[in-house]
């Protein structure tokens, strides 16, 4: 039971395990956290790696904001971390979290070793959610010091010319089941065969970003095209997408993932800062989430 109270109280284990608890049942099967302390310092390890298969039981996915640059491993439980974490860091000077704040459901908790509080309402916990999510989109990972290997991420995006045409390739987690076998050269010639044989489709493009991947050993291919001369609302380009099984459109398979729209998205802010096109095109690539990215080359 988490006692609720309208000012701060002395801090107690039991409140500390109680209020993790409720957050690792939560209905929303998400939890924001503004983190001060490893759980375990709080209440020692045997109850924090407790609470963290309560968390892998249920599902429940932990989004986590740090002051600390560099995370070091703080849980036996590798599914716990990879299934369920996920990290940004932000600078004290930006925003110092004074107090741990845990933010789920209808519920805020504040604490840190000294004092203890539980907020109940629905209006505030969704207004800190938004701050939380505000901070969390402008700031990215920190440097994890151990190996954190999420559900699914993408290698490095490579890119190259097709007809004059830019092409961005970022290959998913699963390329290498039906890439495995061929280098960075003979990928572009293969994605530029595709386009060059269905030419039709490809006259008024600006730019490609293309995702490989691979289902039942088969070379999938999302490629999406980028016609940035269609500027009439401010939405910026026009933009669908075209997917290719060896060779042939497909039409029998949706995209590869969500993850994909992430990366596009990061894509698409990245262009937005630049002055142009040709700015965009020759910026470092988008630094991605260490959740959804790897960080790895995909020929090594």
């Amino acid at each position: 039971m988490i006692e609720k109270a309208t000012s701060f109280s002395a801090t107690s284990i039991k409140d500390l395990y109680n209020i993790t608890l409720a957050s690792a049942n939560a209905q929303s099967k998400q939890v924001y956290l503004f983190e001060q302390w490893d759980l375990s310092d709080l209440i020692g390890l045997e109850k924090a790696e407790k609470l963290r298969s309560v968390f892998l039981e249920n599902q429940i996915n932990i989004k986590q904001i740090t002051n600390n640059p560099n995370v070091w491993k703080f849980s036996s439980n590798d599914a716990f971390i990879n299934t369920l974490m996920s990290f940004r860091y932000v600078p004290k000077e930006i925003f110092e979290t004074v107090y741990e704040v845990c933010i789920f459901d209808d519920t805020v908790a504040i604490y840190n070793k000294k004092e203890f509080l539980v907020i109940e309402n629905s209006a505030y916990a969704n207004t800190q959610k938004k701050l939380f999510m505000s901070i969390w989109e402008q700031w990215e990972s920190p440097s994890l010091w151990f190996e954190y290997k999420p559900n699914h991420s993408f290698f490095n995006c490579f890119d190259f010319t097709i007809n004059d045409i830019h092409t961005i390739i970022w290959p998913d987690a699963e390329a290498r089941d039906a890439y495995n076998q061929m280098n960075k050269i003979e990928i572009e010639d293969y994605i530029a065969t595709i386009i060059k044989d269905d030419n039709t489709n490809y006259k008024d493009v600006s730019y490609i970003i293309c995702f490989i991947w691979s289902y039942n050993g088969d070379k999938m291919i999302d490629v999406w095209r980028f016609n940035h001369n269609h500027v009439d609302d401010r939405s910026w380009p026009l933009w669908d997408v075209i997917i290719y099984k060896n060779w042939e459109i497909c039409k029998d398979l949706w995209i590869a993932s969500g993850n994909t729209l992430l990366v596009l998205g990061y894509e698409e802010k990245l262009r937005r800062q630049s002055k142009n096109l040709q700015d965009y095109l020759k910026w470092p690539d988008p630094k991605l989430p260490l959740e959804i990215m790897n960080w790895k080359d995909f020929f090594l």
